[in-house]
């Protein structure tokens, strides 16, 4: 029973499931823009993309140990006593170790911008603590798949335009789902810690969420007019509806905040998929 304990307790804050999927996602759809079919040099990159994040989620979990036990967020094994912290440590170096080794199968390239995302992890939860410094916790949190999907594109292509406005769409849409975090967050936090939310309240950044998801509308609209994606994709531009709508409802105070996340994670993964679908159909059928 004490296996399965501990087991668990690993399971849980390795939490891969919460943001990993969309890191390899995004990987992998850069890749794809950049070289259809991709083949075995993205390997290296889809190691680097989960035992990184991986890293990522357990130091996070270590440094908020106290803030969460605090709050009563006994998701985090380490506040909750399930995980000893010599324990999440020893997982971290192991980490690191594996990052290490995927690291060094990259491009000279890939290789600097790895680096800078383990450096990033490690300086949103300890040290220069970025998580607790508004406008800059938005930014960090937004770098990591950001660099995930140039990374992937410059395995395969220099970066372009078209790379450029890839990177520059993942990094709005990171923004997005972490004020929408933030949002839901609010009101524990504001009594704990600085944040971009708790700095300007949940009314601005529920406006800057609707500027953000223009920004992202416009960045693909011109990558699709470059000549980057095929031209069908713009059948799915109003699209961008069904994911304005839960924010003007929570301006409208018509739909909670802490629905908003499930909220974009089903509409966007909905949307998402058919337009992976959409290009892979196109893609094989060599029409575009």
């Amino acid at each position: 029973m004490k296996q399965i304990a501990r087991w668990n307790a690993f399971v849980r804050i390795v939490r891969f499931h919460e943001y990993g999927p969309c890191y390899l996602l995004s990987t992998l759809a850069c890749a794809l823009v950049a070289r259809f079919p991709v083949d075995s040099r993205l390997l290296p990159v889809l190691l680097f993309v989960v035992v990184s994040s991986i890293f990522g989620f357990v130091i996070n979990d270590i440094a908020d140990a106290e803030l969460d036990r605090n709050a009563g967020k006994l998701r985090n094994p380490v506040a909750s006593g399930d995980l000893s912290v010599a324990a999440a440590w020893g997982l971290v170096v192991v980490l690191l170790g594996v990052t290490a080794l995927s690291i060094y199968l990259l491009s000279f390239m890939d290789r600097l911008l790895g680096i800078l995302v383990i450096l990033l992890f490690a300086g949103y939860s300890c040290g220069l603590r970025i998580k607790a410094r508004p406008g800059l916790d938005v930014v960090c949190h937004a770098s990591w798949n950001t660099l995930y999907g140039v990374m992937a594109y410059s395995v395969y292509r220099p970066i372009d335009s078209v790379g450029a406005g890839l990177g520059g769409m993942l990094f709005l849409l990171s923004m997005l789902a972490e004020l929408v975090n933030g949002i839901r967050d609010h009101d524990s936090d504001r009594m704990m810690i600085r944040t971009t939310v708790t700095l300007v309240g949940k009314k601005t950044a529920l406006k800057a969420c609707v500027l953000l998801l223009f920004l992202v509308f416009a960045l693909f609209v011109s990558i699709v007019l470059v000549g980057g994606l095929p031209w069908v994709l713009l059948v799915f531009s109003p699209s961008i509806i069904f994911l304005i709508a839960p924010i003007i409802n929570a301006l409208r105070y018509e739909q909670k905040e802490q629905d908003l996340m499930p909220a974009f994670v089903k509409r966007g993964t909905i949307i998402g998929l058919l337009l992976l679908v959409t290009y892979l159909t196109v893609k094989i059928a060599g029409v575009g």
